[in-house]
C-alpha cells in the first residue's frame, strides 16, 4: 500500500498546509488522535502522540504550549514551524527517507566510453527491475542527443539552475529513457546546475542512481558520496597512481578495463590486486537512432550486464 501523509493539527495552521500543498503529495488532515490508520501512514503532528505509536512521526511544536497527557509523548523527532520548514518539507515529500544506491562512473582517460558505459549500466540495472536514474555531470551537452532525448519533454539542467535549497523529488520532472530517468543538459548548457541537490533528490526516489562523472571529479567530487565507484581504464601505466590514490578513500571500487591498450586486462588486474571486467572494443554506432545498449550482445552491454549482476544481486 502506498504511503499516506496524515497531518494531525487541531490548530489548522495555514503555513503548515501551505507546505503540505507544496510537497505535491496527497495528505489527510485530522484534528486529533486516535483515528483509522494504515501501517504505511506517516504522521506530522502538532500535538503529542500516543506512546508506542510505532510509526514514522515528525512533531511540529506549535506556538501555543501543549503538554502531553497520560499515555502521550512528543515523538523523537521534533521541529518548530519557524525554524524547521525545510525539515517539514523534506518529511512531507519523502526526501528524509533512506536513499537508494549511488554508483559513480568515471574514466581515467578521455575517449574510452565512460558516458556510454554509464548509460548502458543504468539501462541494464533498470531491467531487474529497479527504479533507476542517470545523472550526467558533464558541462558539455551531448548525452541527450545520444539517448534520443532531443525534443522530449522534461527538465534539463538549465531549467533547474534557478533552484536553491533542497529539491523536491516529486517536482523533479525529467525525461525517461528505457525506464531510466535522465538528468542532463541541452544546448543551453549546465551552468548553475544544482548537481548535489538533484543527486540527493533522485537517490531518495530511486533504487539506484548512476552518475556519469568527469575526470576532474577525482579532485573535485568527494568519492565517498558514492556506494560504488566504477573506474574505466584505457590500460596504461599512467592510470595506476589514480587508482591507488582512491583505495582506502573511495567506497567499493569496480575496475573495468578496455582491451587493446598497452596493458592487458589480466596485467591491470595483477597490478591492481583484484579482478577486473574486460571491456572489449566495439564499433561505434553510426546508424540513425543507435543508442547505448542497443547491441544486446555487444561488448559494452556484455560488460554492463556482468557489473550490474554484481551490484544488484
Amino acid at each position: 500500500m502506498d504511503s499516506r501523509i496524515v497531518i494531525v493539527d487541531p490548530f489548522e495552521d495555514e503555513d503548515l498546509l501551505e507546505l503540505a500543498e507544496l510537497s505535491g503529495l496527497p495528505y489527510t488532515r485530522v484534528r486529533a488522535w486516535p483515528f483509522g490508520t494504515e501501517p504505511a501512514d506517516r504522521f506530522l503532528s502538532t500535538v503529542p502522540v500516543p506512546r508506542g505509536a510505532g510509526r514514522t512521526v515528525l512533531g511540529v511544536v506549535p506556538p501555543v504550549a501543549v503538554t502531553p497527557t497520560l499515555g502521550e509523548a512528543w515523538p523523537d523527532r521534533v521541529v518548530t514551524l519557524e525554524r524547521g520548514r525545510e525539515d517539514i518539507l523534506a518529511f512531507l515529500s519523502g526526501a528524509d527517507a533512506p536513499g537508494g544506491r549511488r554508483i559513480g562512473v568515471i574514466g581515467l582517460a578521455g575517449g574510452i566510453g565512460a558516458t556510454t558505459f554509464a548509460a548502458a549500466l543504468a539501462r541494464t540495472i533498470a531491467t531487474h527491475p529497479l527504479a533507476v536514474a542517470l545523472m550526467d555531470t558533464d558541462p558539455v551537452p551531448g548525452l541527450a542527443s545520444r539517448l534520443g532525448l532531443d525534443g522530449v519533454d522534461g527538465a534539463r539542467w538549465a531549467d533547474l539552475a534557478a533552484e536553491s535549497g533542497p529539491l523536491l523529488p516529486q517536482r523533479l520532472q525529467l525525461p525517461t529513457w528505457h525506464r531510466v530517468r535522465v538528468a542532463t543538459s541541452d544546448a543551453r548548457g549546465a551552468a548553475g546546475a544544482p548537481l548535489a541537490a538533484a543527486a540527493e533528490a533522485l537517490s531518495r526516489t530511486c533504487d539506484v542512481l548512476v552518475v556519469d562523472l568527469p575526470r576532474t571529479a577525482l579532485a573535485e567530487e568527494p568519492v565517498t558520496r558514492f556506494d560504488d565507484l566504477v573506474v574505466l581504464f584505457a590500460g596504461t601505466e599512467a592510470e595506476l597512481p589514480a587508482w591507488h590514490a582512491m583505495q582506502g578513500v573511495a567506497p567499493a571500487l569496480h575496475p573495468v578495463v578496455r582491451t587493446g591498450g598497452p596493458l592487458s586486462p589480466a596485467e591491470v588486474a595483477r597490478r591492481l590486486g583484484q579482478a577486473v571486467i574486460a571491456l572489449g572494443l566495439e564499433r561505434a554506432g553510426t546508424g540513425r537512432g543507435v543508442q547505448p545498449g542497443d547491441r544486446r550482445r555487444g561488448a559494452v552491454m556484455t560488460a554492463a550486464r556482468i557489473l550490474a549482476d554484481r551490484l544488484v544481486r
